[in-house]
């Protein structure tokens, strides 16, 4: 096997299949405010938006701190509530970036030499975790798998992920998400697992799904943005600009949301939040450093207390 093959197959076994894998400092759940507001201080993370060339240390708060609600400035809250989750959106984007990047260049194989058996394989894993599936037989299956993948993985819009966590969640004053990391109210069906709704309906037919991390549960609505057919048209959409070699517009792929939510106006919601909290200049500038010591001063602090 070629040395090339050989170092993809190991970005693959590192990065993708084992989606726990950290690259910063996990602040532990149960966590109090208090703890996270001093991690982030001493990491030098104390505003929600910053400069350009800023770079957000990746610190991936596990759990959603159960004291949340006593922080009693609504203005604080929003700010502590964005500085929480978007460290966790930039590192599921830099994961998705990675993972294109794999199929840009098992694409490029098949077109200048051949796939071997092991990138077959990857294709295929792929092509089952993003739901796609084709009768097509080789050559033109893998083709056609790694066209649509070039549609399905991609990065989600920061502003998506924060505006749409804030609107589901009541920017984290909801009872739910506190006992379920649930930042998107992801809902299952007709079972007995789960939280059960406490002050929405009389309707016992669904639960509300409980993730391990607040990372898996974004990590979740990442996953069912780029593979439900629900957004086909949000793919396109961010496709599209992608052709024009423009950035990922939160507020431009907004209207494409009309399927995630039972919210009256659900897309003039999003376009609304992203607009007054100039969430956008997240989706144009933001990213996040790729050192994992930055906070070792943080982690002691977590440790000690």
């Amino acid at each position: 096997m070629k040395l090339k093959t050989l170092i993809l197959h190991f970005l693959i076994s590192v990065f993708f299949l084992h989606p726990s894998f950290c690259r910063g400092t996990e602040i532990p759940a149960h966590s109090t405010s208090t703890k996270i507001e001093q991690i982030f201080k001493q990491s030098d993370y104390d505003n929600d938006l910053l400069p350009p060339e800023y770079r957000y240390p990746p610190l991936f708060v596990s759990s959603w701190p159960q004291d949340f609600n006593d922080i009693k400035s609504p203005q604080q809250r929003h700010k502590f509530f964005l500085m929480i989750l978007l460290p966790l959106a930039l590192d599921i984007n830099r994961s998705l970036s990675q993972e294109r990047q794999v199929i840009i260049y098992l694409d490029h194989k098949r077109r200048t030499d051949s796939l071997d058996s092991s990138d077959k394989q990857i294709i295929e894993d792929l092509s089952a975790k993003y739901d796609f599936f084709t009768r097509l037989p080789p050559p033109l299956r893998y083709e056609s798998q790694l066209k649509e993948l070039l549609l399905r993985v991609d990065s989600i819009p920061p502003s998506i992920f924060l505006a749409a966590a804030a609107i589901n969640t009541n920017w984290g004053e909801a009872k739910f998400l506190a006992p379920s990391n649930n930042l998107y109210r992801e809902l299952l069906w007709y079972t007995d697992e789960g939280l059960k709704p406490q002050d929405e309906t009389q309707d016992n037919s669904y639960r509300i799904k409980i993730y391990p991390s607040l990372h898996a549960s974004m990590q979740d609505y990442a996953l069912k943005l780029n593979s439900s057919v629900n957004y086909t048209e949000f793919r396109e959409a961010r496709a599209n600009l992608r052709y024009r070699n423009q950035y990922l517009d939160g507020r431009f792929l907004a209207p494409y949301l009309i399927f995630d939510s039972a919210l009256p106006n659900y897309a003039g919601l999003l376009d609304y939040t992203i607009t007054f909290y100039r969430l956008n200049e997240l989706d144009k500038y933001a990213k996040i450093s790729n050192s994992a010591d930055i906070s070792t001063t943080a982690s002691k602090t977590v440790t000690k207390n």
